[in-house]
């Protein structure tokens, strides 16, 4: 009876720690000092407060996310050294796991076995991380830095967290093309361009006096579901597809443009192959522990119980340590959460499409048409030799103040 009573102990402490867990506290916002957020707001625009006033509640599990999503829509804003400044912020954690030298393969060996809980996004999440801030240094005029950082972009998109791909994010190649294009450094355009072509090959060299380059983004973003036994599987979900033709408007003239980028096909490939889904290794884990306790309980209480009919204590109490044994890989696999994480950037596009000319004189005005053939206004930045115009069919401000699963409330 004795030993009845300390099983039915254990048990009711073992079931009850296994019952914690569903929520794990670093997914719930964390408590900010009122004043500690007030400063941190004072100098942001007031336009982008509301997604910056997510940075401090959810710390850094979501900093690399929140900072993504203020940079596109700073960009938007017209905000362009503040998007520098939130593309950095995201990207200087971005780099410091996802190096391509011996100390972050290391560090990115640890990030997996501990299933971490930063976001750092997919390949193409972070590849377009180093794309917008690459446009950001373009419509400065800093055409070295913006060679550097779409460069930094094929770098991202070739490494997955265990293996490498080719790097095939042609738009990428075409703009550290157009770079060096307005660097003047003839032969590292040609090559990049070249490349880009290779990729995509309705990318075409720009004519040598092209000094407009015109880029429309439409659609939106990739999303992310679960699937598998435990909902430890992540597979890409498209988004609004985007346009499938693009064009320029300038007055008069109409200028056509070319796909460069189809970022739907970057999420769901890795280096042109098809990715169906991305295990999480917790869920083995899971399964392996689900077994063991389900063969220790019933194994613990059968020995039991046999000792108690042959008044054996010996066997009841090998019996009650195989049992307690069950209870243990019981509570682990119920408090192991394999669930995918499903945070993605909300305020990408679809797809890109590239247009480059030789700017007119006098002030531009460009627009585009979205998917309803309505004019979109496109914003045009001209400093240094080379002038950009960018828009989007689907506004980058114009989502959630909390991005898609990233914390619960």
């Amino acid at each position: 009876m004795r030993i009845r009573r300390h099983v039915l102990a254990y048990t009711v402490c073992v079931l009850a720690l296994s019952s914690c867990g569903a929520t794990q506290q670093h997914e719930l916002s964390l408590k900010i000092d009122p004043k500690q957020q007030a400063e941190f707001l004072a100098d942001k625009p007031d336009k982008l407060k509301r997604l910056y006033g997510r940075v401090l509640p959810e710390g850094d599990r979501n900093t690399v996310l929140n900072y993504t999503r203020i940079g596109v829509a700073a960009f938007e804003a017209g905000e362009i050294e503040t998007a520098g400044k939130a593309l950095d912020e995201a990207l200087n954690r971005i780099e410091a796991i996802y190096a391509d030298n011996e100390k972050a393969e290391a560090a990115r060996s640890k990030f997996v076995k501990e299933n971490a809980k930063d976001f750092k996004g997919e390949p193409y999440e972070r590849a377009m991380a180093y794309y917008y801030r690459g446009l950001a240094y373009l419509a400065e005029g800093d055409y070295e830095n913006a060679r550097a950082s779409f460069k930094g972009g094929m770098l991202q998109d070739s490494l997955a967290v265990d293996e490498k791909f080719n790097a095939d994010f042609a738009s990428l190649a075409f703009l550290e093309g157009w770079s060096s294009h307005c660097m003047g450094r003839k032969d590292a355009a040609a090559s990049a361009f070249a490349e880009a072509h290779k990729l995509r090959s309705d990318l075409m060299a720009p004519s040598p006096k092209d000094n407009l380059l015109l880029i429309a983004e439409s659609g939106t973003s990739p999303t992310k579901v679960s699937t598998g036994e435990f909902k430890e599987k992540m597979e890409p979900h498209r988004g609004t597809p985007g346009i499938e033709h693009a064009a320029f408007t300038m007055g008069e003239k109409t200028v056509p443009a070319a796909l460069a980028e189809d970022v739907w096909f970057q999420a769901s490939t890795r280096g042109g192959r098809q990715v169906q889904a991305i295990l999480d290794g917790k869920a083995e884990f899971k399964d392996g522990m689900n077994t063991a306790a389900v063969i220790g309980i019933g194994g613990g209480l059968g020995m039991i119980n046999a000792g108690s009919h042959y008044n054996d204590n010996n066997m009841a109490a090998a019996g009650a340590i195989v049992l307690l044994v069950g209870l243990m890989a019981h509570a682990a696999a119920a408090a192991t959460t394999p669930e995918a994480d499903l945070r993605y950037w909300d305020n990408l596009p679809d797809n890109l499409h590239f247009a480059t000319l030789r700017i007119p004189d006098g002030e531009v005005a460009v627009t585009m048409a979205d998917s309803q053939n309505k004019p979109v206004q496109m914003r045009v930045a001209h400093k240094g030799k080379c002038a950009i115009g960018w828009g989007r069919t689907h506004s980058a401000l114009a989502i959630p103040t909390i991005a898609p699963f990233a914390v619960k409330e």
